[in-house]
């Protein structure tokens, strides 16, 4: 099985990071694509961040029409900060003999010296990651040692500049998300009050 890990915080999933999945998918050959929310990042760690189990239930219903994707929760039931080197470790082991790839976007790449045990992430999966407008491919290398490029794959992308951080905003100051995200994901976000918006139980309150 050719699998691919996709993770992220996904606060919220919108349609950038399916988008993303499809494409990988479409192009790459994957079998199968297993979105792994985090509990918390490490990069993160003093953020605040939806709970785990919100964002992987908006995830879980953003991808029920996909047989393809699937969703893991394993990192979330943790609840302590997410290293990606644990979590392939995991998934290696639960998915024995599959080929292993995790997708990731351009700045996390060039941060990888950065991560814990990078040189074993690399040796446990291929890296995929998502062209964008504005991003040099070079510059990103540049960042990495050499022979760390054979185990980088760059996948470009048509662009779809959609930001969860501006969804977040967007939430809060009563502007409109349609179309920027699955429409079960909307439904939840309002249905829950997150990011600032008031939930239907407290309409007309």
């Amino acid at each position: 099985m050719r699998l691919a890990v996709f993770g992220g915080t996904f606060d919220p999933i919108h349609f950038g990071h399916l988008r993303i999945a499809e494409e990988a998918r479409d192009r790459m050959g994957f079998e199968r694509i297993l979105f792994v929310p985090n509990y918390v990042s490490p990069f993160k760690t003093g953020q605040s961040v939806t709970s785990g189990e919100q964002r992987a239930e908006m995830v879980e219903r953003a991808i029920r029409d996909n047989p393809a994707f699937a969703v893991s929760r394993w990192e979330v039931e943790r609840e302590k900060p997410s290293f990606t080197i644990e979590t392939l470790r995991a998934i290696r082991s639960q998915y024995a003999g599959a080929d292993l790839y995790f997708l990731a976007g351009m700045d996390a790449v060039r941060d990888l010296p950065k991560w814990h045990e990078p040189e074993e992430l690399l040796s446990l999966a291929q890296f995929v990651t998502a062209t964008r407008p504005g991003v040099d491919v070079r510059d990103v290398l540049d960042a990495l040692p050499d022979e760390w490029e054979a185990r980088i794959t760059f996948m470009e992308m048509p662009g779809l500049d959609i930001s969860a951080t501006d969804l977040r905003l967007r939430v809060a100051e009563g502007q409109s998300i349609r179309y920027l995200l699955p429409p079960a994901v909307e439904e939840y976000i309002e249905a829950h009050g997150l990011y600032g918006r008031p939930n239907r139980a407290n309409k007309g309150v």
